[in-house]
């Protein structure tokens, strides 16, 4: 039996699983500290505020490119004592909208690997982050018609998963999860009785990092790229 014939439905995240995401935030934390370590006191790590700040604002304003935009903003201001000129506040928001306009730059055999693995099973989308910014990338990258369900929630966990699940009607024993996190998209489904692939990228948010997976995690699988999806469904 082919390992695809376990699952009836096979979900995937987005950011960083089907398009770029992490290196435009990377960019632009290399502006944050070009523009705001000249106006904060020796011996501050500017970067390591902007981090804290933006962890602490996630309970409050969530994911995305303006969530980060308000972390920059108030980490400037703070780490700064106020002196940080309202030119480079400035720079920063504009940074932050060039991000919100950028193209979907989709991942290598991203179109392809969907319509493989649409030909055996259902497809979703389960993303986090800012709502209008995430459907629109969906809605302009082309692939949007190869998912029966596309939706954007606050938060990827269990309670968040059992509840679509349930809502759509999916069995979670028969659910595959495919994503570049291992917190987000893979324990969580695990817990719920599913499995998850793991396709790690080559740069991921500090939040998301996971130092040590469970020793032989039922359920969890690592493949290099999204074009092994099909065959590693085929038990290839």
């Amino acid at each position: 039996m082919a390992r695809g014939d376990r699952f009836d439905v096979v979900a995937f995240d987005a950011d960083d699983t089907l398009w770029r995401s992490e290196d435009y935030f990377t960019e632009a934390e290399e502006l944050f500290v070009d523009k705001v370590q000249p106006y904060a006191p020796e011996g501050i790590d500017v970067l390591a505020a902007l981090h804290s700040t933006e962890l602490g604002n996630v309970p409050i304003s969530g994911y995305g490119v303006k969530a980060y935009a308000l972390s920059m903003v108030q980490a400037a201001v703070t780490v700064t004592g106020g002196a940080v000129p309202a030119a480079v506040i400035g720079e920063l928001v504009d940074h932050a909208h060039e991000m919100l306009m950028h193209p979907v730059d989709l991942l290598d055999g991203v179109p392809e690997t969907l319509a493989a693995v649409g030909r055996t099973h259902r497809l979703v989308l389960i993303t986090k982050g800012d709502l209008v910014h995430q459907y629109r990338k969906v809605r302009t990258s082309g692939i949007e018609h190869h998912f029966e369900h596309i939706q954007v929630v606050l938060e990827k966990d269990v309670a968040t998963y059992a509840h679509l699940l349930a809502e759509w009607q999916i069995d979670p024993t028969r659910f595959l999860m495919i994503g570049n996190s291992v917190r987000s998209d893979i324990l969580p489904i695990v817990e719920l009785g599913g499995a998850g692939i793991h396709i790690p990228y080559h740069v991921t948010w500090a939040h998301e990092v996971v130092h040590e997976i469970p020793g032989h995690l039922d359920g969890f699988t690592e493949l290099a790229t999204i074009r092994d999806v099909p065959a590693w469904l085929a038990g290839e």
